[in-house]
């Protein structure tokens, strides 16, 4: 007889699906990763892992928006605790954004190109319609909190989306370029971000 869970067993696997697959995922990659090593390290059937999630991408996918929403959470905060002129504080962000980039390990998975195209297969339009949607939607609130402070005035939200979009980009392909040109790179949009978001600051 199939074993029942409370709601409460269903947050916990949960919880530890998404805490196995990360390493998991990080230690094999996308294509590398098991579904069964993970329901083994669980301690659940393969059955219930699919009561959870359609199959492995979806597991990524789920993993990638639980660490989106704590980047963007400590972002927030680590430009709120910072003083000085906007300009200074935009820069930092920028910065900070940079080294979640560069340091979270679902990145540098999706860096790999046939484990980004594994993923891509996988995902369906409507999600990634609806990912790009999510980050204007917190760049907009991003802005709009900075012009209620009186830090800056109107701001094209798309404008610093398509900025944010290119270093997405740039990290992705950092293999492609010689540490100078990559550095080069970022320092231009981070230029660019900078003036984007400040321009017409008070």
């Amino acid at each position: 007889m199939p074993r029942h869970f409370t709601a409460a067993d269903n947050e916990l696997i949960r919880t530890q699906l998404l805490a196995s697959g990360l390493a998991h995922f990080t230690q094999y990659g996308l294509r590398g990763m098991r579904v069964e090593d993970v329901c083994k390290d669980v301690g659940v059937a393969k059955g219930t892992f699919y009561k959870f999630f359609e199959h492995k991408e979806a597991l990524f996918l789920a993993i990638a928006d639980q660490r989106d929403q704590m980047h963007k959470a400590e972002i927030i905060a680590f430009f709120s605790q910072c003083d000085g002129p906007v300009a200074d504080r935009a820069g930092r962000f920028f910065d900070q954004l940079v080294e979640k980039l560069m340091s979270d390990p679902l990145v540098a998975i999706i860096a790999v190109p046939d484990d980004f195209a594994a993923l891509l297969r996988k995902t369906p339009p409507a999600r990634l319609a609806h990912e790009e949607e999510k980050d204007l939607r917190f760049i907009e609130t991003f802005c709009a909190g900075l012009k209620s402070e009186g830090l800056i005035g109107d701001v094209d939200p798309h404008d610093i989306a398509a900025i944010l979009t290119l270093l997405v980009s740039l990290v992705l392909q950092k293999s492609l370029f010689s540490a100078g040109q990559f550095a080069a790179s970022c320092t231009i949009l981070r230029e660019i971000f900078v003036q984007k978001l400040t321009a017409s600051a008070p």
